[in-house]
């Protein structure tokens, strides 16, 4: 490829200045942090940004809420956590959902789901290995299950996503496998935008020298797919119905 197409950041700059019809003299460059921003700066980036979650928590709520409704996640709430357990099993028993499968996080020690499935007559089974089921058999469970229900790691007011971070006792084909999925989100869980959510894993990233999960699942509402002679199809590649519950 000849030279002239490479051409460095500042004539590159001025090409994109010229094609704007911008001609004032670029006096300074933005002041962009790197991807390799000290700790110390990140510390006080995140620091700023959990400020800003603590003060929006209640608008950022509702707004996840309306993008995500709007993105075609049925929502429920916000509603007390005492309340949360019943409403999962209520959309349960409406899908008629036979066998469920689970995650493992802290979220559930908080929301008794087992319970009040058993109380509609549904047995929950946990998609986890131990001594007595290995991981090979995960995956049979998963995709024999009705219903997946899993915590969040986040979720996204902006966009209506949740964001799913497998590790060990969260499956990520308990979000994936099952035809239908809830999601239990937080009221202290929900970041106003995926800056937000990248100032903070990026910390995480810093201070585990980069051990940290290589996979994580965003789900912005049912599986689409237009793979199929260009036609929307729903629930292909994954679940097609979602709910959200919001506990705040």
């Amino acid at each position: 490829m000849p030279a002239e197409e490479h051409p460095n950041k500042a004539a590159f700059l001025q090409r994109v200045r010229e094609a704007l019809g911008r001609s004032d003299p670029l006096l300074h460059m933005p002041d962009h942090p790197t991807l390799k921003a000290a700790l110390p700066r990140q510390e006080e980036k995140v620091r700023t940004v959990r400020a800003r979650i603590d003060v929006l928590r209640a608008q950022n709520l509702k707004k996840l809420a309306e993008t995500a409704t709007a993105a075609s996640w049925h929502v429920h709430g916000p509603i007390a956590v005492e309340e949360a357990a019943e409403v999962v099993a209520g959309i349960a028993s409406g899908l008629r959902a036979k066998h469920v499968v689970r995650s493992t996080e802290d979220v559930f020690r908080r929301v008794n789901v087992d319970s009040a499935l058993r109380r509609s007559g549904i047995s929950p089974t946990v998609l986890a290995a131990g001594r007595s089921r290995g991981r090979s058999a995960l995956k049979g469970l998963a995709f024999e299950a009705d219903l997946g229900i899993t915590g969040v790691s986040y979720a996204i007011a902006e966009t209506g996503t949740c964001v799913v971070t497998p590790r060990k006792g969260i499956a990520r084909l308990t979000s994936l496998a099952p035809p239908a999925y809830i999601a239990l989100v937080e009221a202290d869980q929900v970041l106003g935008n995926l800056d937000e959510y990248f100032a903070l894993t990026r910390l995480v990233y810093q201070k585990s020298r980069g051990r940290t999960p290589t996979y994580v699942n965003f789900i912005s509402g049912p599986s689409r797919t237009a793979d199929i002679e260009q036609t929307l199809t729903i629930g292909v590649h994954g679940p097609g119905v979602v709910h959200m519950v919001l506990i705040a």
